[in-house]
């Protein structure tokens, strides 16, 4: 299971710093708008330097920690 290293909530956006089981340490940010959520993770960034499926993993873990 992940584990909840750091989280901040302001209004509609939330921020949460995860440790994945794979010990690799990941963020992802959470915008909630109109037209629904609106999430970015680490892994959206460079994602070719990126294990598949690491985007998945990220909010998977957010789902079960927040």
């Amino acid at each position: 299971m992940a584990i909840k290293l750091a989280e901040h909530t302001n209004g509609a956006h939330i921020y949460m710093r995860v440790m994945l089981d794979s010990k690799r340490i990941e963020e992802i940010d959470v915008y909630f708008r109109a037209d629904g959520e609106h999430i970015v993770t680490s892994a959206d960034y460079a994602p070719a330097n990126h294990p598949a499926g690491l985007r998945d993993e990220i909010i998977r873990a957010y789902r079960e920690l927040y």
